[in-house]
Parts: C-alpha cells; sequence; structure tokens
C-alpha cells in the first residue's frame, strides 16, 4: 500500500500542490455516492411513476422527459453559479450542502401524490444537484497534477461506475427485497428512497473531514465575481478547445441521463410484453446496466493513459466515435430486457463514459485553476441544456415514434460533432498532454486568436509540470 500512497501522488496520479493523499481517496468517494444519486433518480423513478402514481405505459416517456426537463432548466441556471461560489469561498462547502439538499430531494419524493408534487420535489433536488454536479467535475481538476489529469479522471469514473451498480443492481432491488404481506409496494417505494436519504446525510459528513478546505488559489490570485460570471463565456469564445468542449458536454452529460432515463423507462415499457412485472423489469435491466457498467470500468484506465499521451481533441474523436457507434445502433435493437443485445450497449455504454472523461480532460486542461470551477461548471451547463433538449425532445418521440427514438437523436447530433471536432483538430490542436514521461509538446500550430491574459496565465492549469524541453506534435 505504501508504495501506491505516497506524499505527492495516488498510485500514478501526481497530485497538486497543496493536495494529499487523503483529499483524493475522499474525492473517489465523493464520486461514488454522486454520480449514485444523480443516476439514481433517473433509474429509479419509473418506480415511482407506475407503483406510487399508476402513470400509464403510453405516458412514461413524456411525462419522465418534462420531469427532466424542468430539472435541467433549473439546473442551466444554477450550475454556473455553483462554480462561481465554489471559486469564491471554496469548493468543500458547496459539495456538501448540495449533497445534504439532494438527500433531501430523495427523502420527500416517493411522498408525491400527483406529477405536480413530484414535480416540485424533482426541483428540490435539482438544487443539490446542480451543486454536486459542478463540484465532482472541478475537483477532478483541481486535484491532479496535468500530467495525470486524464487518469485521474478515468479513476473517478471506474468510482462512479461503481456508484451507478450500487444503484441499479443494488437500491433497485430494494423494492423487491421487503416487499410482503405487511409490506406493500408503496411502503417499499418509500424505504428504498430514504435509504438514499441516509447515505447522503452520511456521505456529507464524510466530504467535510476528508476534501481540501479553501480555495483553489491563494487569495491575492482571487479573480473578482464580475471576471468569474464572464470566464466560462469569454473562454469559450476566444478557445475552440474550450468551446469544443461545451459542445461535448452538450452530447456527454445528456448520454449519462438518456442512459438511466430512457433505458429504465424502455424496459418498464416492455416489461408486460415479456410477461414480467415491474419489479421484475427492472431487476433484470439492473444487470443489463451491471454489464454494461463493468465494460465501462474495465476500460476506464487503458482510456485515461490515453487521455494522457495524445493529443486530447484527438482522444475526444476517439470517444465520439464509439458514442455516436452505440447511440445509432439502438435503432436496430429489440429491447433492454434482451441480452442477445448486451454488444450493443456495451457499445453503447463505452461511446458515452469515453466521452465524459475526454471532454472533462480537454476543459481542465485549458481553463486556468483561478476560474478553473466557473469555467467547468459553464462546461456543465451547456451539459444541462443538452440534457434540457434530448429529455425533452426524446420523452415524446419515446412514446410517438418508439423507446429507441431518444437515443438514435442522440446519435445523430454526434455525427455533426464529429465534424467539428475535425475541424478543431487540424486547425487549433494545442497541446499533447504531459504524459508518463512527463513531457509537453506543442503543436507548430499555434491558435490564432490567443485568449488576453497576464503572460503568466496559460490556458494549461498546471504549467509548472510541462517540461522545459518541448518538441512538436506527431500525434
Amino acid at each position: 500500500m505504501a508504495q501506491w500512497i505516497q506524499p505527492d501522488r495516488v498510485g500514478p496520479i501526481y497530485l497538486a500542490d497543496g493536495v494529499r493523499p487523503h483529499h483524493v481517496l475522499t474525492k473517489f468517494y465523493a464520486a461514488i455516492v454522486t454520480i449514485a444519486m444523480l443516476s439514481g433518480m433517473s433509474l429509479l423513478q419509473p418506480y415511482i411513476l407506475t407503483e406510487h402514481l399508476g402513470i400509464s405505459r403510453g405516458v412514461m416517456g413524456s411525462v419522465s422527459g418534462q420531469l427532466a426537463f424542468w430539472t435541467e432548466l433549473l439546473a442551466i441556471f444554477l450550475i454556473p453559479i455553483m462554480g462561481i461560489i465554489s471559486d469564491r469561498i471554496g469548493r468543500r462547502p458547496v459539495f456538501v450542502v448540495g449533497l445534504l439538499i439532494v438527500g433531501l430531494g430523495y427523502g420527500l419524493y416517493p411522498f408525491a401524490t400527483s406529477v405536480n408534487e413530484l414535480l416540485a420535489y424533482r426541483l428540490v433536488f435539482a438544487v443539490g444537484m446542480s451543486a454536486v454536479a459542478a463540484m465532482v467535475a472541478t475537483l477532478n481538476n483541481d486535484y491532479p497534477q496535468e500530467r495525470s489529469r486524464g487518469m485521474m479522471i478515468s479513476i473517478s469514473s471506474m468510482m462512479n461506475i461503481i456508484g451507478t451498480v450500487i444503484v441499479s443492481a443494488g437500491i433497485s432491488r430494494i423494492p423487491s427485497l421487503v416487499t410482503s404481506e405487511s409490506i406493500d409496494a408503496i411502503e417499499a417505494g418509500k424505504i428504498m428512497f430514504l435509504v438514499c436519504t441516509g447515505w447522503c446525510l452520511i456521505s456529507s459528513m464524510i466530504l467535510q473531514l476528508g476534501l481540501k478546505p479553501g480555495l483553489a488559489v491563494s487569495e491575492k490570485k482571487r479573480v473578482d465575481t464580475k471576471t468569474l460570471v464572464m470566464a466560462g463565456f469569454k473562454y469559450g469564445a476566444t478557445n475552440p478547445r474550450i468551446a469544443l468542449s461545451y459542445a461535448g458536454a452538450f452530447a456527454a452529460r445528456s448520454d449519462v441521463v438518456i442512459k438511466g432515463l430512457f433505458l429504465s423507462a424502455w424496459a418498464a415499457y416492455d416489461a408486460a410484453e415479456y410477461g414480467l412485472t415491474i419489479g421484475q423489469a427492472m431487476g433484470r435491466f439492473g444487470a443489463l446496466f451491471a454489464f454494461m457498467s463493468l465494460a465501462s470500468f474495465v476500460s476506464a484506465i487503458p482510456f485515461g493513459w490515453l487521455i494522457d499521451n495524445i493529443n486530447r481533441v484527438t482522444a475526444f474523436l476517439i470517444a465520439l466515435g464509439f458514442a455516436t457507434a452505440g447511440y445509432l445502433s439502438m435503432g436496430i435493437i429489440t429491447s433492454p430486457l434482451d441480452m442477445s443485445m448486451l454488444p450493443y450497449f456495451i457499445i453503447l455504454s463505452l461511446g458515452s463514459s469515453f466521452m465524459m472523461k475526454s471532454s472533462l480532460s480537454l476543459i481542465g486542461q485549458e481553463a486556468p485553476p483561478e476560474q478553473r470551477g466557473s469555467i467547468i461548471a459553464t462546461n456543465g451547463m451547456f451539459g444541462a441544456v443538452g440534457i434540457l433538449f434530448f429529455t425533452l425532445i426524446g420523452g415524446y418521440t419515446f412514446d410517438a415514434w418508439g423507446p429507441w427514438s431518444p437515443f438514435v437523436l442522440a446519435g445523430i447530433y454526434k455525427v455533426f460533432l464529429i465534424l467539428v471536432a475535425l475541424l478543431v483538430r487540424w486547425k487549433a490542436p494545442g497541446t499533447v498532454a504531459v504524459g508518463r514521461w512527463g513531457q509537453a509538446a506543442i503543436t507548430p500550430k499555434p491558435d490564432k486568436k490567443p485568449v488576453a491574459a497576464k503572460p503568466e496565465e496559460s490556458f494549461t492549469a498546471d504549467k509548472t509540470n510541462i517540461a522545459d524541453t518541448q518538441k512538436p506534435s506527431e500525434t
């Protein structure tokens, strides 16, 4: 264990100044609980819709889409605010309070008696979701040195997968385990959601004790609030790689929600056709989702190594290729309850996980530390817009065209994004990430329009880790 955890690194991850191993280990735990709770709302919601509120199969897609729409509409406004607040007061308090509010949302959810009441509780959840989503992405880029950024994000994504599996293969089974003569389906649903509330409460205390306190930069380097408000848009307008990351976030964050929201709704939709109850269908879907998550888990380290050793726009294109193939393939599969379709779902899972890693690594490389929270929060805002679009439109097409339609719509968007990414790779490829050998190569084609900044403030966040000797990129 000692050889893996040292003062300046955790395994293959070299730590930024002031970051200690226990901060990183707490962040890994935070990744488990955060993504479990964010994905869990979409995964567990069909149970509430069917068993608690009696929503019919014919309108489940549109109701799910509308709930997600209003959640993400609120998130569009709140995520940038959370990033700005974190740049002013620190990441830890925003993270801890956000997780407490997420727990409150889970605690209220199973007590809803109508869709409108459910929406009100979903908006409470959205406030906490905005805070923790912004912080989990920002800490992924605060804690590592530049040469380990891809690996940090990849290992964190492995923790995300563990959290998703805990929900899909564990917590989602609670109703089938506790339902009896004395505990009906509605009481079982309350138990399932209150377990999530308890987990959030305990985890918030762990995060308060284990995350790094203070600000990402020293007091004298703090940026005023007005600058922070404009930072995300300013850098997106002047740095094509940050703009590409925003466009990628529009797809990447929506990928995660689309998988949880519409695959679980698809499973519930097909339950009767396969002769299953809703609980049985959710159990079978949970097994499929576990296999999808395992594929993403196993691939995380190799893809993280790739991100750290090639140009990050190139890594983004590779991720985009997997995601496009996976989402378009949903137009030819039968059902998420059909285990023979597993290879298609694995490609889908790999694509969505690769997209998230490559988008976060790219923007982490480009965003300066003193404005990183605001810029990454803007990235999250574009992700929320993507979720807003695909869940609303996808919810209606789910009912009108078929359960496959939200995925194919997302796949078509990615086809156009490939063309944009190819243009950025050609015209403004940027740097090759600092890789295993501690070197960074600058391409011979600098951006034509650099951002106006002090000479010492480059877009590369941890510039002290770039080797003095640089060579042209061949990647």
